[in-house]
């Protein structure tokens, strides 16, 4: 029996193997394995692959992208294919050219007759040798069986052989594409049911990320590679619980859910070549130094544009109406999504994040504006400030009106703008079209535009409406305090207990379930946000720290804990020191506290004085020390306590050396990777509040 070279399928019905590829210059690649079966079974008929990512159109042999912006590629199916040398390789390698369809059923044909005249029954190899199948596709080329020696194979020759075949380049034809992987395939198909989507906001510089010549990954190619570790984590962890369970003779776990990441573009939109705006920059820049120039046209020039109203306009209608077209168009690809409770979270880069701020605020200013004001069940309504004492700029916003939060607040007394949303050149009537479950700021200057915008004092003046709508709420005496606790049975029921803590973080809150500032302590891009929401009077001592990033709100690594503890003792040994020297202080304290306290009564009664005769300003309330030792909690985290969120460090960590792809490496963090998935998995909203 002879043996056939190149036959990697000897299967009878050879499967049809679908190949894809974008350019001319390009190496024809095989899809996945499940969508070649799909494929094969559509009968013509479009067909969902890549997990619904892409849609491939047999009839027409294209694939096109659902959920980000790529060109179509072009797509066949092939069962032969040439062994064609590679250009690219040293090592004399080949690659794999397919076949054309028609050219491979002739082809086909002409194999079986050989395999039929090798059988015990056939007539023998030599009458198959003389046959030939001149290609369709290449007239000039023929096929046909050749014996070399013990080995036979098919054989692409050219029509018009020269003498004795000197110089001619045969070419071996490869029965199947024979065994192959695609990355991260394996992984998706052991995972469950899509559950949770991640719309991802780019920032800065993707104009530059997505030239050829560039080697660092665009934001679609980072979530590719996101998606693809986020899936081998899942499976890894999975697998690993199946062992313990059956070790342990348990039932064994539900298979992990899915996540899916989508990018959210904006640059290619904003930054159209055709635009009169880039057409003005490419001819005021200099052509000197043009690498540096381009950083600073491709990568700095996006944050400039942000910082202009009808800039900051265009991008956050470019950004929300992308945000609505893809979530038709997954719902479309997975209509039964939200009926099996799937859920949609936000996600911002760099300026990004700010990007992701702001149309949170366009949402909160759009589905807040017609709801109910404040009850006694939820008295803090910050869209409508109720009529106790407020500080006057509260006035101000009256009189500038507060159903539009988000344009220029203007203060009467210091001439100042304050606002925690973007400034526009008109109102937007269109936001995203769900509430998220996620809002993940990563790398953020959220807190340097935020003190640009003079959103400290506005978010003061939200405290100072929810201390007074609190205070309206407490009885003023004891008369007021027994209607209260009068209960229509005839008996009284216990008196009622009132908080009369002060209210240390601000009110404010953004329309999301959780939301998480998370930032490299190295990055210097990110800025924190809590401290805008405490009392601009709170020492910088006595703002608390961040929290460490975890997946679960325990597992810190050890030589973190170490630096805790050392920071701990520090301050302890700190607050020793102070009250060693305010005790050898005493002594003179006393003998200078009669005088201090006449003092003190004089300028008390100047001051009221003066605050009886002129309306002055009110002094700004001190706040040292009254957050010390108290834990704080944050409305904004929705539910979450905290907002800030810092990378756990390494145990070598140089922060200059660090600075330097801190900005660029979260996606790829494993940190950030490990809290993606315990957000993210079934039954997280299920979690503790941290």
């Amino acid at each position: 029996m002879p043996t056939w070279e190149a036959i990697e399928d000897a299967c009878t019905m050879l499967p049809r193997i679908w190949l894809s590829r974008l350019k001319e210059s390009d190496i024809w690649k095989p899809l996945r394995k499940i969508d070649c079966k799909a494929l094969n079974e559509s009968r013509g008929q479009d067909v969902l692959i890549e997990g619904g990512r892409a849609t491939a159109h047999p009839d027409e042999g294209t694939i096109t992208w659902n959920f980000v912006s790529r060109p179509p590629m072009k797509l066949i199916p092939a069962t032969w294919f040439m062994h064609t040398p590679n250009p690219k390789s040293k090592n004399k390698e080949f690659i794999l050219e397919p076949l054309e369809e028609a050219d491979s059923l002739q082809v086909e044909l002409l194999y079986q007759n050989a395999v039929r005249a090798a059988s015990s029954l056939g007539e023998g190899l030599d009458s198959i040798l003389k046959e030939e199948v001149v290609l369709e596709s290449d007239p000039a080329h023929k096929v046909c069986v050749v014996r070399n020696g013990g080995l036979i194979s098919m054989r692409k020759l050219p029509r018009n052989r020269v003498l004795f075949g000197i110089g001619e380049v045969q070419i071996t034809l490869q029965r199947g594409y024979g065994q192959y992987t695609i990355e991260g395939e394996e992984d998706e198909n052991a995972l469950g049911d899509l559950t949770h989507v991640m719309f991802v906001v780019h920032g800065i510089g993707e104009a530059m990320w997505n030239k050829e010549e560039v080697s660092t990954l665009s934001m679609r190619d980072e979530m590719d590679q996101l998606r693809m570790t986020v899936n081998k984590r899942k499976v890894m962890a999975w697998r690993e619980e199946c062992k313990k369970c059956e070790r342990q003779k348990q039932p064994l776990p539900p298979v992990p859910n899915r996540v899916e990441f989508i990018p959210i573009i904006w640059f290619d939109k904003v930054r159209s070549p055709t635009h009169s705006l880039m057409s003005s920059l490419t001819s005021v820049t200099l052509r000197t130094v043009p690498a540096l120039r381009s950083v600073a046209n491709d990568v700095i020039f996006d944050v400039l544009m942000y910082l202009t109203p009808e800039f900051c306009e265009a991008i956050l209608e470019c950004v929300t109406s992308e945000i609505n077209d893809l979530y038709e168009k997954f719902q479309t690809v997975h209509p039964s999504f939200k009926a099996r409770g799937g859920k949609f979270s936000l996600v911002g880069h760099s300026l990004g994040s700010v990007i992701a701020w702001d149309v949170l605020s366009i949402y909160k200013d759009i589905t807040e504006k017609n709801a109910p004001k404040g009850s006694v069940d939820d008295p803090i309504c910050i869209d409508a400030p109720p009529s106790p004492p407020r500080a006057p700029s509260l006035e101000t916003l009256d009189k500038k009106g507060i159903d539009n939060p988000l344009g220029g607040f203007q203060g009467a007394d210091d001439g100042k703008h304050g606002t925690w949303g973007p400034t526009l050149p008109k109102k937007m009537t269109q936001t995203i079209p769900f509430e998220p479950d996620l809002t993940i700021f990563l790398g953020s200057p959220i807190g340097l535009f935020l003190t640009l915008r003079g959103a400290h004092s506005v978010f003061d003046e939200m405290r100072a409406v929810a201390e007074a709508e609190r205070a309206s709420l407490i009885p003023c005496d004891n008369e007021e305090a027994e209607k209260i606790a009068w209960s229509p049975g005839g008996q009284s029921a216990p008196p009622p207990v009132f908080d009369l803590s002060p209210i240390i973080c601000s009110p404010f809150s953004l329309p999301t379930k959780a939301c998480y500032n998370v930032f490299h302590p190295s990055d210097p891009v990110a800025y924190r946000i809590e401290p805008i929401l405490l009392p601009q009077g709170v020492s910088n001592n006595d703002i608390p720290p961040p929290m460490f990033l975890s997946p679960d709100g325990k597992s810190l690594r050890l030589h973190v804990k170490a630096r805790q503890v050392g920071d701990q003792l520090f301050r302890q040994i700190g607050s020793l020191s102070n009250l060693f020297e305010s005790t050898a202080q005493n002594s003179a304290a006393a003998a200078a506290q009669a005088d201090a306290e006449a003092a003190r009564k004089m300028a008390q009664m100047e001051t009221e004085q003066k605050n009886d005769s002129a309306q002055s300003s009110p002094l700004r309330p001190n706040f040292e020390g009254c957050i010390r030792d108290r834990e704080v909690a944050f409305r904004l985290g929705g539910r979450t306590s905290r907002v800030d969120f810092q990378i756990q460090p390494g145990v070598i960590d140089n922060e200059y050396l660090s600075a330097v792809t801190a900005h660029s490496g979260y996606f790829t963090n494993d940190d950030i990777i490990d809290f993606i998935i315990f957000e993210t998995r079934a039954g997280s909203e299920d979690n503790l509040e941290r």
